[in-house]
This record gives C-alpha cells, sequence and structure tokens, in this order.
C-alpha cells in the first residue's frame, strides 16, 4: 500500500495545466485562477497621504508649537503647497500637500487662537503618513498566475485600475454514478433498490470548485454503454470522474472499460476510508475512479479530484493542505491504518475548542457526513485519550 501524500504526488505529476485562458472583467472573475502575473502600472497609493484626520504640517516640531492653518485638504482634493511654517486641516486619506512631510492627529492639537493650533507632542518625519507607493508600487508583481481569485485579491486589482482580467478556462469535469442498484430522488423504491447520493453529492461539490459540470447522470453494469459513454465524456472533458465500478468484482466494469479504453491503476491507499481508487486515462484525458461508499467518496473526491483540479487550473495543488491542532473530546483507539473521522467542533465546559466524534465510523452512513463539520486524521496504531491534539481539517477549507 502506498502513503496518502505518496499517491497524490503520483496523481497530480501525470496532469498537466489546461492552456486557454480566457479575459473577464473583475466582476465575474470570483473564485477563478489567474493566468496571467499581475504587475502594478501605477503607485498605491498615487501620492502621501493622511492616516488620519488632523493636521499637515513640515516635521520636525517640538511639543507645544504653535502654527497658523492655512486651508483644507479633503479626500479627492488635490491641495495647494503647504508655506514655510504653516499647518492644512487634513482628513484621512486626503493627499499631503506638497511640502508637508508628516499629520499631527487632531487629539494631539489644540486651538491656540482664531487659524492657530498648539500642538502637544513632538512629531517627527513620516509620523501620521501612508507614503507614495507603500501598497504597491509600479512594476510590482501584485499576483502570481495560479492565484485563485477572491475578495482581497479582487480589491486588490482594482486598486491598481485593472478592469478586466486573464484566468484559466474553467475545467470541463464529466461526472457520472454507476450501479444497477441505484434510483434517481423521486422515483419509486423498488426492493433492492437505493436511491442515488452520491451524484448528487459529487455535482454539488464540483460547482463548489468553480468547475464546468458535465453532468452524464447514473448508468448500468453494461459493458457497451460504460463504453459509449466514457468515450464520448473523454472527447469532450479535461477530467472524467466515476464514482463505484472500479473494484475487483465481476459487476465492477468500470475498471475493465477504462483499460480497454485507455489506461487505468488500481491504487491501493494506506489510508481510511480510501479504497477502493482508480486512475488512468481514456484516450489522452486523466480518469479518476473513486469508491461507491458516499463517505469514501466524498473524503477521497477532495483528497485527490480536488488537487487534480487545481493542476487543471496551473495553481498548487495543496497536497499539504493546512489543518489546526484540536483536541478530542472522547478517546478513540488505535486502527490499522490512518483514519479520516467525521468530527464536528463544539465548546465545552470550560470554553475550549474540542472534537466530537460521530461514534459510527461506517463509510455507508452519510448521516455522519452531514452532521460532522469536518474530519480529524487519527495515526495508525496510536490509541488516543480525551484532551489528546489531532489534525482537524474543515471541510469547508476543501472547497477553496
Amino acid at each position: 500500500m502506498e502513503t496518502l501524500a505518496h499517491t497524490q504526488f503520483r496523481l497530480v505529476a501525470q496532469l498537466a495545466a489546461i492552456a486557454e485562458t480566457e479575459t473577464i472583467s473583475l466582476g465575474a472573475a470570483l473564485g477563478r485562477f489567474l493566468a496571467e502575473e499581475v504587475r502594478a502600472p501605477v503607485d498605491v497609493p498615487p501620492r502621501d497621504v493622511s492616516l488620519y484626520d488632523g493636521y499637515a504640517l513640515v516635521a520636525p516640531a517640538g511639543a507645544g508649537s504653535r502654527w497658523p492653518v492655512v486651508g483644507e485638504s479633503f479626500a479627492g482634493d488635490a491641495p495647494p503647497p503647504l508655506t514655510a511654517d504653516t499647518a492644512m486641516r487634513i482628513f484621512t486619506g486626503s493627499v499631503l500637500p506638497a511640502e508637508a512631510n508628516a499629520v499631527i492627529a487632531q487629539e494631539s492639537v489644540r486651538p491656540a487662537a482664531d487659524a492657530w493650533i498648539q500642538i502637544s507632542e513632538s512629531i517627527n518625519v513620516g509620523d501620521g503618513v501612508r507614503l507614495q507607493g507603500a501598497d504597491s508600487r509600479v512594476g510590482d508583481c501584485i499576483l502570481a498566475a495560479g492565484t485563485r481569485l477572491d475578495a482581497p485579491q479582487l480589491g486588490l486589482l482594482a486598486s491598481v485600475g485593472r478592469a478586466s482580467v486573464r484566468v484559466v478556462r474553467k475545467p470541463r469535469v464529466a461526472i457520472f454514478t454507476t450501479g444497477n442498484e441505484l434510483i434517481e430522488p423521486g422515483e419509486p423504491l423498488p426492493p433492492g433498490k437505493i436511491f442515488n447520493a452520491n451524484h448528487p453529492m459529487l455535482v454539488a461539490a464540483l460547482h463548489r470548485l468553480g468547475v464546468e459540470v458535465l453532468d452524464l447522470g447514473c448508468l448500468p453494469d453494461e459493458e457497451a454503454p460504460l463504453r459509449t459513454a466514457l468515450a464520448e465524456a473523454a472527447a469532450v472533458a479535461d477530467l472524467v470522474i466515476t464514482s463505484g465500478g472500479v473494484s475487483v468484482g465481476d459487476a465492477d466494469l468500470v475498471r475493465r472499460v477504462v483499460s480497454v479504453l485507455g489506461r487505468i491503476d488500481q491504487w491501493r491507499v494506506f489510508l481510511k476510508p480510501g479504497k477502493p481508487l482508480a486512475f488512468g486515462v481514456i484516450a489522452q484525458t486523466p480518469f479518476i475512479g473513486l469508491p461507491g461508499n458516499p463517505v469514501s467518496t466524498f473524503i477521497t473526491f477532495f483528497l485527490f479530484v480536488r488537487p487534480a483540479i487545481r493542476v487543471l487550473l496551473g495553481a498548487d495543488p495543496e497536497i499539504d493542505r493546512p489543518s489546526v491542532r484540536l483536541p478530542l473530546a472522547c478517546a478513540w483507539p488505535a486502527g490499522d491504518r490512518p483514519e479520516f473521522v467525521r468530527v464536528r467542533r463544539e465548546r465545552g465546559a470550560d470554553g475550549q475548542t474540542l472534537l466530537s466524534v460521530f461514534q459510527n465510523q461506517n463509510s455507508g452512513l452519510l448521516s455522519s457526513m452531514a452532521w460532522a463539520d469536518g474530519v480529524a486524521l487519527i495515526p495508525a496504531g496510536q490509541d488516543l485519550g480525551a484532551g489528546d491534539p489531532v489534525d482537524y481539517f474543515p471541510f469547508e477549507a476543501w472547497y477553496l
């Protein structure tokens, strides 16, 4: 068996970034991935500006000194130069007048006479000033290619005057589930059948990752329709995903069909849950076959499909996804493999955040996933007691 990290690295090493790009407006760019390095065309701020409401003057100046006030500068104004030994009323974000090199806060000033002020503390050059180019200077690389655009990144682009940006085309991901036992929700449930829960779960997860979803529905365990569906999906998709049918049973036909159409590897990951998992290619299109049990499907999707999608987008696959160390609320016995157990953050009597563990970790229980807000990684062969810290991975962070 392979370690989780080794399997992840082996998978992403066989993938390449999508070469196609498009230019879109900032308003449409949330969640997209940059296809270009962005350099600042202007200084931000473009001039020295005041950090707060106060008075602009020429420093250094000593406590107790008195200054005549010769005008005002509001945000958006272009104030006249400051004459020697005078001060100007100024407001937060306002451009400093030429010659001024400091701002004293209005709380440190008291009126001395009509149109005069007296400062109550000494002031030095640069005090109270956000210098020109403090945020970015002309030519600075402000965002690297492969960066995911969230609210702060969009704000940064707007701050240098960018109204549009070049991004990687959304990956087209084909998804279908397999199994003669599956019935679509809303239909009558005959004996021996179950409702297809994996399909809407995987489609929703793909939408959360911002890809273009090619929803192929559910296919029967029959070789001919599987071969046709997989070949057609590979012709139009950047990645093909299936759920179920990749084990070694007689009815697990996906593995067999992919082997005929291209190549497939059966991977045994030293992890629970984590099998069966398959990776291969159909013609030239990457293929990932996820297990059929819903909990295994959900967890392996984020462990393997998410990094693959990020590689297609030209981004860091983030295999070493950061976790948080939090204590368990209860003891948990050692297993023979590392295990992602379903947990939920709860507040202990002392106010400390603890991880409550869903007691039945069967991989078929979707109720455990709906109850949980993340998973904790339990090391192999290590009995843990209440209060022992573990690595916690919140589900919400996996969508980023």
